[in-house]
Protein backbone atom coordinates (compact mmCIF):
# COMPACT_ATOMS: atom_id res chain seq x y z
CA UNK A 1 0.00 0.00 0.00
CA UNK A 2 1.50 3.50 -0.79
CA UNK A 3 2.09 5.64 2.04
CA UNK A 4 -0.89 8.03 3.02
CA UNK A 5 -3.33 6.61 0.65
CA UNK A 6 -6.45 4.59 2.35
CA UNK A 7 -7.96 1.41 0.75
CA UNK A 8 -10.95 -0.07 1.64
CA UNK A 9 -10.19 -4.22 1.37
CA UNK A 10 -14.11 -4.95 0.95
CA UNK A 11 -15.79 -6.41 -2.12
CA UNK A 12 -18.57 -5.16 -1.37
CA UNK A 13 -20.21 -1.44 -2.73
CA UNK A 14 -18.93 1.39 -0.68
CA UNK A 15 -20.90 2.95 2.13
CA UNK A 16 -22.20 6.16 1.14
CA UNK A 17 -25.87 7.70 1.82
CA UNK A 18 -26.01 8.83 -1.98
CA UNK A 19 -29.50 7.11 -3.04
CA UNK A 20 -29.66 4.29 -6.42
CA UNK A 21 -30.78 4.59 -9.49
CA UNK A 22 -31.54 7.79 -11.65
CA UNK A 23 -34.85 8.19 -10.08
CA UNK A 24 -33.73 8.70 -6.94
CA UNK A 25 -30.23 10.86 -8.25
CA UNK A 26 -33.33 13.18 -9.78
CA UNK A 27 -35.03 13.60 -6.31
CA UNK A 28 -32.22 14.12 -4.63
CA UNK A 29 -30.95 16.63 -7.50
CA UNK A 30 -34.34 18.22 -6.83
CA UNK A 31 -34.64 18.44 -2.92
CA UNK A 32 -31.25 20.21 -3.62
CA UNK A 33 -33.11 22.83 -5.91
CA UNK A 34 -36.24 23.06 -3.51
CA UNK A 35 -33.73 23.88 -0.41
CA UNK A 36 -31.93 26.77 -2.12
CA UNK A 37 -35.22 28.43 -3.43
CA UNK A 38 -35.96 28.19 0.11
CA UNK A 39 -33.09 29.88 1.95
CA UNK A 40 -33.47 32.32 -1.56
CA UNK A 41 -37.18 33.34 -0.59
CA UNK A 42 -36.48 33.75 3.46
CA UNK A 43 -32.97 35.67 2.83
CA UNK A 44 -30.56 33.53 4.44
CA UNK A 45 -26.96 34.93 2.74
CA UNK A 46 -23.99 34.82 4.00
CA UNK A 47 -21.92 37.63 5.06
CA UNK A 48 -18.31 37.28 4.97
CA UNK A 49 -17.60 40.90 5.25
CA UNK A 50 -19.44 40.59 8.94
CA UNK A 51 -15.85 39.94 10.47
CA UNK A 52 -17.76 38.30 13.50
CA UNK A 53 -16.25 36.37 15.76
CA UNK A 54 -17.61 32.91 17.19
CA UNK A 55 -18.23 33.50 20.38
CA UNK A 56 -15.41 32.62 23.10
CA UNK A 57 -17.94 32.73 25.77
CA UNK A 58 -17.43 29.80 28.11
CA UNK A 59 -21.13 28.89 28.52
CA UNK A 60 -21.33 27.82 24.57
CA UNK A 61 -18.10 25.80 24.41
CA UNK A 62 -20.55 22.59 24.80
CA UNK A 63 -21.56 23.04 21.19
CA UNK A 64 -19.01 21.31 19.27
CA UNK A 65 -19.03 18.13 21.54
CA UNK A 66 -22.44 17.85 21.48
CA UNK A 67 -22.66 15.63 18.52
CA UNK A 68 -26.83 14.95 18.34
CA UNK A 69 -29.50 16.62 19.09
CA UNK A 70 -33.31 16.81 17.97
CA UNK A 71 -34.74 19.44 16.05
CA UNK A 72 -38.54 19.65 16.54
CA UNK A 73 -40.89 21.07 13.69
CA UNK A 74 -44.42 21.90 14.95
CA UNK A 75 -47.21 24.38 14.16
CA UNK A 76 -50.84 24.76 12.90
CA UNK A 77 -50.13 22.47 10.04
CA UNK A 78 -50.21 19.46 12.09
CA UNK A 79 -54.10 19.93 12.16
CA UNK A 80 -54.18 19.13 8.40
CA UNK A 81 -50.83 16.80 8.47
CA UNK A 82 -49.18 19.40 6.12
CA UNK A 83 -45.87 20.85 6.33
CA UNK A 84 -45.07 24.10 8.32
CA UNK A 85 -45.42 27.30 5.92
CA UNK A 86 -44.68 26.29 2.63
CA UNK A 87 -47.86 24.95 1.58
CA UNK A 88 -49.48 28.43 1.55
CA UNK A 89 -46.52 29.40 -0.82
CA UNK A 90 -48.32 29.22 -4.50
CA UNK A 91 -46.09 29.10 -6.99
CA UNK A 92 -43.12 27.06 -5.88
CA UNK A 93 -44.12 24.15 -8.38
CA UNK A 94 -43.11 26.37 -11.29
CA UNK A 95 -40.01 28.20 -9.06
CA UNK A 96 -38.60 24.84 -8.07
CA UNK A 97 -38.68 23.04 -10.98
CA UNK A 98 -35.88 21.78 -12.97
CA UNK A 99 -38.19 21.85 -16.47
CA UNK A 100 -39.53 25.22 -16.49
CA UNK A 101 -42.79 25.90 -17.90
CA UNK A 102 -42.72 28.74 -20.87
CA UNK A 103 -43.39 32.34 -20.48
CA UNK A 104 -46.79 31.28 -22.65
CA UNK A 105 -48.07 28.65 -19.84
CA UNK A 106 -47.40 30.79 -17.04
CA UNK A 107 -49.65 34.14 -18.72
CA UNK A 108 -52.62 30.91 -18.63
CA UNK A 109 -51.63 30.18 -15.43
CA UNK A 110 -52.04 34.02 -14.14
CA UNK A 111 -55.11 34.70 -16.55
CA UNK A 112 -56.88 31.75 -14.95
CA UNK A 113 -55.73 32.64 -11.21
CA UNK A 114 -54.43 28.84 -11.27
CA UNK A 115 -51.23 29.58 -9.22
CA UNK A 116 -51.33 25.85 -8.08
CA UNK A 117 -51.24 24.80 -12.04
CA UNK A 118 -49.19 21.66 -12.38
CA UNK A 119 -48.59 21.46 -8.38
CA UNK A 120 -48.30 17.95 -7.12
CA UNK A 121 -51.49 19.56 -4.13
CA UNK A 122 -53.99 19.32 -6.76
CA UNK A 123 -53.36 14.93 -6.59
CA UNK A 124 -54.01 14.55 -3.09
CA UNK A 125 -56.10 17.56 -2.35
CA UNK A 126 -53.84 19.51 0.16
CA UNK A 127 -53.82 22.80 -2.29
CA UNK A 128 -54.35 25.83 0.29
CA UNK A 129 -54.65 29.39 0.49
CA UNK A 130 -52.59 31.52 3.58
CA UNK A 131 -56.08 32.41 5.19
CA UNK A 132 -57.20 28.75 5.19
CA UNK A 133 -53.84 27.56 6.22
CA UNK A 134 -54.02 30.34 9.36
CA UNK A 135 -57.41 29.41 9.83
CA UNK A 136 -55.95 25.89 11.15
CA UNK A 137 -55.42 28.16 14.36
CA UNK A 138 -58.87 27.84 15.59
CA UNK A 139 -58.29 24.26 14.83
CA UNK A 140 -55.19 23.65 16.40
CA UNK A 141 -55.75 21.70 20.02
CA UNK A 142 -53.08 19.21 21.56
CA UNK A 143 -54.32 17.98 24.89
CA UNK A 144 -52.14 15.39 24.73
CA UNK A 145 -49.17 17.28 24.08
CA UNK A 146 -47.00 16.65 26.66
CA UNK A 147 -42.96 18.30 26.18
CA UNK A 148 -41.47 15.65 28.38
CA UNK A 149 -42.18 12.77 26.77
CA UNK A 150 -40.22 14.56 23.69
CA UNK A 151 -37.09 15.43 25.74
CA UNK A 152 -37.07 12.24 27.12
CA UNK A 153 -37.34 10.51 24.01
CA UNK A 154 -34.36 12.42 23.10
CA UNK A 155 -32.19 11.56 26.01
CA UNK A 156 -32.71 7.92 25.48
CA UNK A 157 -31.41 8.67 22.16
CA UNK A 158 -28.16 10.12 23.36
CA UNK A 159 -29.36 13.67 21.79
CA UNK A 160 -27.53 16.43 23.99
CA UNK A 161 -29.65 19.26 22.94
CA UNK A 162 -33.16 19.78 21.65
CA UNK A 163 -34.59 22.79 19.40
CA UNK A 164 -37.73 23.83 18.94
CA UNK A 165 -39.64 25.54 16.75
CA UNK A 166 -41.13 28.60 18.75
CA UNK A 167 -42.22 30.42 15.49
CA UNK A 168 -42.06 29.36 12.07
CA UNK A 169 -42.70 31.43 8.88
CA UNK A 170 -46.19 31.25 9.06
CA UNK A 171 -46.48 32.94 12.06
CA UNK A 172 -47.68 31.22 14.66
CA UNK A 173 -46.19 31.90 18.04
CA UNK A 174 -45.97 28.62 20.40
CA UNK A 175 -46.47 31.01 23.82
CA UNK A 176 -48.33 34.02 24.42
CA UNK A 177 -46.39 36.85 23.03
CA UNK A 178 -46.87 40.49 23.81
CA UNK A 179 -46.28 41.33 20.48
CA UNK A 180 -48.86 40.41 17.41
CA UNK A 181 -51.81 38.90 17.29
CA UNK A 182 -51.35 35.55 16.70
CA UNK A 183 -50.08 33.15 19.05
CA UNK A 184 -51.23 30.79 21.89
CA UNK A 185 -52.10 34.33 24.11
CA UNK A 186 -54.94 34.63 21.31
CA UNK A 187 -55.87 30.45 21.00
CA UNK A 188 -55.28 27.61 23.06
CA UNK A 189 -56.01 30.02 26.42
CA UNK A 190 -52.48 31.14 26.59
CA UNK A 191 -50.89 28.04 27.06
CA UNK A 192 -46.53 28.43 26.94
CA UNK A 193 -45.15 25.00 25.04
CA UNK A 194 -41.94 27.11 24.75
CA UNK A 195 -42.36 27.03 28.61
CA UNK A 196 -42.91 23.13 28.83
CA UNK A 197 -40.15 22.18 26.49
CA UNK A 198 -37.44 24.56 28.34
CA UNK A 199 -38.75 23.09 31.40
CA UNK A 200 -38.37 19.40 30.22
CA UNK A 201 -35.26 19.96 28.92
CA UNK A 202 -33.60 21.07 32.01
CA UNK A 203 -35.32 17.89 34.08
CA UNK A 204 -33.47 15.76 31.59
CA UNK A 205 -30.41 17.53 31.82
CA UNK A 206 -30.10 18.67 27.75
CA UNK A 207 -29.26 22.56 26.46
CA UNK A 208 -32.37 24.34 25.35
CA UNK A 209 -32.37 25.51 22.01
CA UNK A 210 -35.39 27.63 20.70
CA UNK A 211 -35.85 28.11 16.55
CA UNK A 212 -37.02 31.45 15.57
CA UNK A 213 -38.45 32.38 12.03
CA UNK A 214 -37.05 35.80 10.62
CA UNK A 215 -39.74 36.05 8.32
CA UNK A 216 -43.57 36.75 9.16
CA UNK A 217 -45.90 35.67 6.68
CA UNK A 218 -48.64 36.48 8.73
CA UNK A 219 -47.37 39.54 10.48
CA UNK A 220 -46.55 40.75 6.59
CA UNK A 221 -49.37 39.15 5.10
CA UNK A 222 -51.12 42.71 3.23
CA UNK A 223 -46.98 43.69 2.10
CA UNK A 224 -45.97 40.48 0.50
CA UNK A 225 -47.22 38.21 -2.66
CA UNK A 226 -47.92 34.90 -1.99
CA UNK A 227 -46.80 34.14 -4.68
CA UNK A 228 -43.26 32.66 -5.02
CA UNK A 229 -40.48 35.07 -6.14
CA UNK A 230 -38.73 33.21 -7.95
CA UNK A 231 -41.43 32.93 -10.56
CA UNK A 232 -41.61 36.81 -10.74
CA UNK A 233 -37.67 37.24 -10.72
CA UNK A 234 -38.14 34.69 -14.25
CA UNK A 235 -41.03 35.45 -16.20
CA UNK A 236 -42.62 38.91 -17.35
CA UNK A 237 -45.83 40.18 -16.28
CA UNK A 238 -46.36 38.14 -12.85
CA UNK A 239 -48.74 40.01 -10.39
CA UNK A 240 -48.81 40.12 -6.58
CA UNK A 241 -51.50 37.92 -5.13
CA UNK A 242 -53.01 38.47 -1.41
CA UNK A 243 -53.87 35.89 1.17
CA UNK A 244 -56.57 34.56 -0.72
CA UNK A 245 -54.30 33.82 -3.86
CA UNK A 246 -55.86 36.41 -5.73
CA UNK A 247 -54.58 39.21 -7.80
CA UNK A 248 -53.94 42.79 -5.65
CA UNK A 249 -55.20 46.02 -7.84
CA UNK A 250 -53.61 48.17 -5.07
CA UNK A 251 -50.42 48.90 -3.95
CA UNK A 252 -49.13 50.68 -0.49
CA UNK A 253 -47.36 54.02 -0.65
CA UNK A 254 -44.10 54.32 0.38
CA UNK A 255 -44.85 55.84 3.67
CA UNK A 256 -47.16 52.96 4.45
CA UNK A 257 -44.10 50.45 3.61
CA UNK A 258 -42.06 52.27 5.84
CA UNK A 259 -44.30 52.34 8.98
CA UNK A 260 -44.83 48.62 8.19
CA UNK A 261 -40.79 47.71 8.03
CA UNK A 262 -40.78 49.88 11.38
CA UNK A 263 -43.16 47.70 12.87
CA UNK A 264 -41.82 44.60 11.65
CA UNK A 265 -38.47 45.69 13.18
CA UNK A 266 -40.30 46.32 16.70
CA UNK A 267 -41.91 43.06 16.68
CA UNK A 268 -39.27 40.84 16.09
CA UNK A 269 -37.10 42.62 18.90
CA UNK A 270 -39.89 42.13 21.10
CA UNK A 271 -40.34 38.07 20.11
CA UNK A 272 -37.08 37.59 20.42
CA UNK A 273 -36.23 39.87 23.84
CA UNK A 274 -39.19 37.70 25.16
CA UNK A 275 -37.32 34.10 24.35
CA UNK A 276 -34.53 35.18 25.69
CA UNK A 277 -35.42 36.92 29.06
CA UNK A 278 -38.29 34.97 29.89
CA UNK A 279 -37.15 31.37 30.53
CA UNK A 280 -33.99 31.42 31.81
CA UNK A 281 -30.52 30.66 30.41
CA UNK A 282 -31.29 29.55 26.83
CA UNK A 283 -28.27 27.93 25.05
CA UNK A 284 -28.81 28.10 21.59
CA UNK A 285 -30.89 30.25 18.94
CA UNK A 286 -31.31 28.92 15.82
CA UNK A 287 -32.65 31.67 13.35
CA UNK A 288 -34.26 30.81 9.92
CA UNK A 289 -34.06 33.79 7.94
CA UNK A 290 -33.88 37.50 7.72
CA UNK A 291 -36.38 40.25 8.73
CA UNK A 292 -39.04 41.46 6.10
CA UNK A 293 -37.31 44.59 5.53
CA UNK A 294 -35.62 45.21 2.45
CA UNK A 295 -31.40 45.25 3.05
CA UNK A 296 -30.84 48.81 2.66
CA UNK A 297 -34.05 49.99 4.68
CA UNK A 298 -33.16 52.24 8.08
CA UNK A 299 -35.80 50.29 9.66
CA UNK A 300 -33.11 47.06 9.67
CA UNK A 301 -30.75 49.16 12.38
CA UNK A 302 -34.19 48.97 14.66
CA UNK A 303 -34.67 45.58 15.00
CA UNK A 304 -33.44 42.51 17.37
CA UNK A 305 -29.22 42.75 17.31
CA UNK A 306 -26.09 40.29 17.73
CA UNK A 307 -25.10 42.87 20.71
CA UNK A 308 -28.14 42.60 21.88
CA UNK A 309 -28.39 39.02 22.19
CA UNK A 310 -25.04 39.03 23.72
CA UNK A 311 -26.66 41.38 26.59
CA UNK A 312 -29.28 38.70 27.35
CA UNK A 313 -27.61 35.69 26.66
CA UNK A 314 -23.93 36.04 27.07
CA UNK A 315 -23.03 32.33 26.77
CA UNK A 316 -25.90 31.52 23.76
CA UNK A 317 -24.98 29.83 20.24
CA UNK A 318 -26.49 31.92 17.69
CA UNK A 319 -27.22 30.33 14.43
CA UNK A 320 -26.18 32.47 10.80
CA UNK A 321 -29.36 32.82 9.22
CA UNK A 322 -30.88 35.82 10.58
CA UNK A 323 -27.95 37.98 10.39
CA UNK A 324 -25.85 36.17 7.81
CA UNK A 325 -23.23 35.34 10.24
CA UNK A 326 -23.11 33.45 13.76
CA UNK A 327 -21.31 30.41 15.63
CA UNK A 328 -21.48 27.61 13.40
CA UNK A 329 -22.21 26.55 9.88
CA UNK A 330 -25.47 25.37 8.77
CA UNK A 331 -25.90 22.64 6.39
CA UNK A 332 -29.38 21.45 5.80
CA UNK A 333 -30.77 17.97 4.54
CA UNK A 334 -29.35 14.56 3.36
CA UNK A 335 -27.17 15.86 0.54
CA UNK A 336 -25.42 18.32 2.09
CA UNK A 337 -23.61 16.00 4.12
CA UNK A 338 -20.33 16.42 4.95
CA UNK A 339 -17.60 15.21 3.29
CA UNK A 340 -14.61 16.24 4.34
CA UNK A 341 -13.71 17.92 7.91
CA UNK A 342 -15.51 21.07 8.32
CA UNK A 343 -13.28 24.79 9.47
CA UNK A 344 -15.17 25.50 12.91
CA UNK A 345 -18.64 24.32 14.31
CA UNK A 346 -20.55 22.66 12.07
CA UNK A 347 -23.94 21.00 11.78
CA UNK A 348 -26.11 19.26 9.89
CA UNK A 349 -30.09 19.52 10.27
CA UNK A 350 -32.17 16.64 8.50
CA UNK A 351 -35.62 15.15 8.85
CA UNK A 352 -36.54 11.56 10.35
CA UNK A 353 -39.37 11.78 8.01
CA UNK A 354 -39.05 11.57 3.62
CA UNK A 355 -40.09 13.97 3.36
CA UNK A 356 -40.77 17.00 5.63
CA UNK A 357 -40.22 18.90 8.68
CA UNK A 358 -43.61 18.70 10.28
CA UNK A 359 -45.81 15.80 10.31
CA UNK A 360 -47.20 14.57 7.03
CA UNK A 361 -47.26 10.64 7.11
CA UNK A 362 -44.77 10.24 4.78
CA UNK A 363 -42.18 7.48 5.32
CA UNK A 364 -39.67 7.56 7.94
CA UNK A 365 -35.78 6.77 7.25
CA UNK A 366 -34.13 3.87 8.68
CA UNK A 367 -32.39 4.41 12.28
CA UNK A 368 -29.19 2.83 10.14
CA UNK A 369 -29.78 5.71 7.35
CA UNK A 370 -29.32 8.14 10.14
CA UNK A 371 -27.19 6.68 12.63
CA UNK A 372 -24.62 6.45 9.22
CA UNK A 373 -25.15 10.23 8.78
CA UNK A 374 -24.06 10.71 12.28
CA UNK A 375 -21.27 8.83 11.56
CA UNK A 376 -20.09 10.96 8.76
CA UNK A 377 -20.94 14.06 10.51
CA UNK A 378 -19.05 13.25 13.51
CA UNK A 379 -16.16 11.96 12.09
CA UNK A 380 -16.22 15.39 9.84
CA UNK A 381 -16.29 17.76 12.83
CA UNK A 382 -20.12 18.06 12.77
CA UNK A 383 -23.14 17.72 14.74
CA UNK A 384 -26.42 16.03 13.82
CA UNK A 385 -29.79 17.82 14.29
CA UNK A 386 -32.56 15.27 13.51
CA UNK A 387 -35.84 16.67 12.87
CA UNK A 388 -39.67 14.70 14.23
CA UNK A 389 -42.34 16.23 13.81
CA UNK A 390 -45.39 15.65 16.52
CA UNK A 391 -48.73 15.22 15.10
CA UNK A 392 -51.39 17.89 15.54
CA UNK A 393 -52.07 15.73 19.25
CA UNK A 394 -48.47 16.68 20.03
CA UNK A 395 -47.37 13.69 19.94
CA UNK A 396 -44.25 11.42 18.09
CA UNK A 397 -46.21 9.12 15.74
CA UNK A 398 -45.37 4.95 17.06
CA UNK A 399 -43.12 4.74 14.02
CA UNK A 400 -41.07 7.90 15.24
CA UNK A 401 -40.95 6.17 18.78
CA UNK A 402 -40.03 2.97 17.25
CA UNK A 403 -37.03 4.25 15.68
CA UNK A 404 -35.60 6.61 18.62
CA UNK A 405 -35.90 3.28 20.40
CA UNK A 406 -33.46 1.89 17.79
CA UNK A 407 -30.88 4.47 17.72
CA UNK A 408 -31.32 4.61 22.02
CA UNK A 409 -30.22 0.61 21.49
CA UNK A 410 -27.26 1.67 19.33
CA UNK A 411 -26.00 4.73 21.22
CA UNK A 412 -26.15 2.53 24.78
CA UNK A 413 -23.42 0.30 23.24
CA UNK A 414 -21.89 2.77 20.69
CA UNK A 415 -22.27 6.25 21.95
CA UNK A 416 -18.64 7.37 23.22
CA UNK A 417 -18.00 7.39 19.47
CA UNK A 418 -20.29 10.09 19.09
CA UNK A 419 -20.07 11.98 22.12
CA UNK A 420 -17.01 14.44 22.94
CA UNK A 421 -15.35 13.20 20.28
CA UNK A 422 -12.88 14.47 17.03
CA UNK A 423 -12.15 13.57 14.00
CA UNK A 424 -8.83 12.10 13.34
CA UNK A 425 -5.74 13.41 13.69
CA UNK A 426 -3.89 15.04 10.60
CA UNK A 427 -1.02 11.77 10.59
CA UNK A 428 -4.58 9.31 10.54
CA UNK A 429 -6.01 7.59 7.79
CA UNK A 430 -9.23 5.32 8.59
CA UNK A 431 -11.34 3.53 5.02
CA UNK A 432 -14.25 4.42 7.17
CA UNK A 433 -15.92 7.21 8.91
CA UNK A 434 -13.98 7.56 11.98
CA UNK A 435 -13.64 9.85 15.48
CA UNK A 436 -11.39 10.00 17.84
CA UNK A 437 -11.06 10.61 22.08
CA UNK A 438 -8.07 10.28 24.07
CA UNK A 439 -6.05 6.96 22.88
CA UNK A 440 -8.99 5.58 21.19
CA UNK A 441 -10.13 5.50 17.56
CA UNK A 442 -13.62 4.75 16.82
CA UNK A 443 -14.23 3.26 13.06
CA UNK A 444 -17.66 2.90 12.00
CA UNK A 445 -18.82 0.26 9.67
CA UNK A 446 -22.32 0.83 9.09
CA UNK A 447 -24.15 -0.89 6.51
CA UNK A 448 -25.11 -0.18 2.57
CA UNK A 449 -27.36 3.05 3.16
CA UNK A 450 -28.46 3.69 -0.47
CA UNK A 451 -32.00 3.09 0.02
CA UNK A 452 -32.79 4.72 3.08
CA UNK A 453 -35.61 2.67 4.25
CA UNK A 454 -33.81 -0.55 4.54
CA UNK A 455 -30.13 -1.06 5.00
CA UNK A 456 -28.23 -4.16 3.28
CA UNK A 457 -25.23 -5.67 4.34
CA UNK A 458 -23.42 -7.51 1.41
CA UNK A 459 -22.35 -10.51 2.49
CA UNK A 460 -18.26 -10.45 1.95
CA UNK A 461 -15.78 -10.31 4.36
CA UNK A 462 -15.20 -6.72 4.95
CA UNK A 463 -11.52 -5.67 5.98
CA UNK A 464 -11.29 -2.21 7.24
CA UNK A 465 -8.00 -0.13 6.95
CA UNK A 466 -6.77 2.46 9.28
CA UNK A 467 -3.05 4.23 9.35
CA UNK A 468 -1.92 5.52 12.53
CA UNK A 469 1.77 6.82 13.56
CA UNK A 470 0.80 5.00 16.87
CA UNK A 471 1.55 1.61 18.12
CA UNK A 472 -1.57 -0.61 18.45
CA UNK A 473 -2.69 -2.27 22.01
CA UNK A 474 -6.23 -3.57 21.27
CA UNK A 475 -8.72 -3.84 18.83
CA UNK A 476 -12.60 -5.19 19.31
CA UNK A 477 -16.10 -4.05 18.58
CA UNK A 478 -17.81 -1.66 20.72
CA UNK A 479 -20.24 -3.80 23.30
CA UNK A 480 -18.02 -7.00 22.47
CA UNK A 481 -15.47 -8.44 24.38
CA UNK A 482 -13.67 -10.41 22.03
CA UNK A 483 -10.41 -8.76 19.74
CA UNK A 484 -10.31 -8.52 16.39
CA UNK A 485 -7.82 -10.09 14.19
CA UNK A 486 -5.53 -7.74 12.51
CA UNK A 487 -2.32 -7.35 10.19
CA UNK A 488 0.08 -4.10 10.26
CA UNK A 489 1.56 -3.47 6.54
CA UNK A 490 4.07 -0.86 6.32
CA UNK A 491 2.10 1.16 8.92
CA UNK A 492 -1.38 -0.09 7.61
CA UNK A 493 -3.30 -1.67 10.17
CA UNK A 494 -5.63 -4.66 8.52
CA UNK A 495 -8.93 -5.20 10.56
CA UNK A 496 -10.95 -8.33 9.68
CA UNK A 497 -14.68 -7.46 10.19
CA UNK A 498 -16.24 -11.10 10.82
CA UNK A 499 -19.99 -11.45 9.20
CA UNK A 500 -21.26 -12.72 12.32
CA UNK A 501 -20.54 -9.53 14.40
CA UNK A 502 -22.37 -7.09 12.16
CA UNK A 503 -25.35 -4.98 13.92
CA UNK A 504 -27.96 -4.05 11.45
CA UNK A 505 -27.63 -0.69 12.32
CA UNK A 506 -24.26 -0.39 12.28
CA UNK A 507 -21.41 -1.65 14.43
CA UNK A 508 -18.10 0.61 15.97
CA UNK A 509 -14.10 -0.83 16.01
CA UNK A 510 -12.27 0.44 19.11
CA UNK A 511 -8.68 0.90 18.04
CA UNK A 512 -7.05 1.43 21.46
CA UNK A 513 -3.55 2.82 21.03
CA UNK A 514 -0.57 2.95 23.00
CA UNK A 515 0.14 6.45 24.92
Amino acid sequence: MKKGIVALIVIMTAVTCMPAGLHAQQKNKQNDEEVKMQHAQIGIVDDPAAHYQRTANSGAQWYPKAGFGMFIHWSISSVKALDLSWPMMAGTQIGWSSNKPTQDSVDRYVAAGDFFAGHRCKLDGTCITPNQYWAMAKDFNPSSCDPDSWVKLAKEAGMQYVVFTTRHHDGFAMWPSKYGNFNTRNYLGGRDFVKEFVTACRKYGLKVGLYYSGPDWHFNKDYQSFLYYGVGRDYKNVPSIDADLRVRTTEKTAAEKQAHYEAVAAYLKGQVEELLTNYGKIDMIWFDGGPDIPKDNIARQHTITMERIHQLQPGIVVSPRFFGYGDYKTLEGDKSLPKAPQEGWAELCATIADPGWGYTKAPLKSAAYVLNQLAVCRSNNANLLLNFGPTKDGVFSDAMVSRLHEIADWIKVNGVAVMNTRPLEAAEQSSVPATALGNHRYLFVMPDVSNKFKPVWPAVTIAVIFRSGKKVKRIGILGKKEELKYQVDDGAITIQMPLAERNINGDVIDVELDR
